[in-house]
């Protein structure tokens, strides 16, 4: 009897963002599992909306990140390993758990890696939870924040033991930066003084982006664009095209936004509920 082996299928349609559905192969066409990313886990569905986790060969995001509000240390994550909010951790609704994504605040550029072990962040455009060492390492100030998320690594083999104290957990943690170290020795000239930097990254802070969008969807054509964006006149709405995967796309777009905070308000707009299709977008 043959194996089947669940994969995903994109189906296009006149709209460029594709739809996932699983689709099954027989073992005989394996060559196709090479190009098409494979299922690693049952799809579910939250609040109407179904989540398909996969194993990505790359993925990158851009969003809103939110501090973790529903584990507290000590409670247990989705793959039983156990939060404390030292730990770089954070929660996705698609990335293999557990997984090692970099985590880039778009506002002054910096990054952290980050261990994915947690469900949640069900939407395309709150796309990432993260623990309170996180936000200090990336000098947020506040609750959320506008980061890009890039996959480092993912199905590691290495899971947290149970433990009192949490002393397991914050060794994953990444190691401090070290202080500069000079060698001084009386037989060097002091302009010969030899300086060592073990780690040591100098933090430039600069800001990522120059505008800041909510993307309502992406279109082939754009006349569907245009259509939608018709729907939204009573915001700043425009449509832009682009080239994506070497093909053009026509995407709606509102803004742009002074700040994060400004686009986080538009989202509370009960007009954006029905659009599963919402992300960031930035210049």
């Amino acid at each position: 009897m043959k194996k089947i082996i669940i994969i995903s299928f994109i189906v296009f349609t006149n709209c460029a963002v594709a739809t996932m559905l699983p689709y099954a192969i027989e073992e005989n066409n394996k060559k196709n599992i090479s190009i098409i990313e494979k299922y690693i886990e049952k799809p579910y569905e939250i609040n109407g909306k179904w989540f398909y986790p996969r194993d990505y060969k790359y993925f990158e995001e851009i969003g809103i990140a939110y501090l973790e509000n529903k584990l507290k240390n000590g409670d247990e994550t989705t793959i039983k390993e156990y939060y404390h909010s030292e730990v770089f951790s954070g929660s996705h609704r698609s990335l293999p758990l557990p997984s090692i994504v970099e985590v880039l605040n778009l506002e002054n550029g910096l990054s952290v890696n980050v261990r994915i072990n947690q469900r949640g962040s069900y939407s395309s455009t709150e796309i990432i939870h993260l623990s309170s060492s996180v936000f200090e390492e990336l000098e947020i100030n506040k609750e959320n924040a506008l980061v890009k998320i890039q996959l480092v690594s993912s199905n590691e083999s290495f899971v947290l033991s149970k433990t009192r104290t949490f002393d397991e957990e914050k060794k994953i943690k990444e190691a401090p930066i070290s202080n500069v170290i000079i060698i001084t020795d009386s037989k060097i000239k002091n302009n010969e003084i030899k300086v060592e930097k073990y780690n040591k990254i100098e933090k430039i802070q600069k800001k990522q982006y120059e505008k800041l969008y909510l993307c309502i969807a992406t279109f082939s054509f754009k006349k569907n664009a245009d259509h939608i964006a018709e729907e939204f006149n009573e915001y700043k709405t425009t449509v832009k095209s682009v080239k994506e995967n070497e093909k053009n796309v026509y995407k709606v777009l509102i803004g742009p936004y002074k700040n994060i905070d400004s686009l986080i308000m538009d989202l509370n707009d009960d007009i954006f509920n029905e659009y599963e299709d919402l992300s960031v977008y930035i210049i």
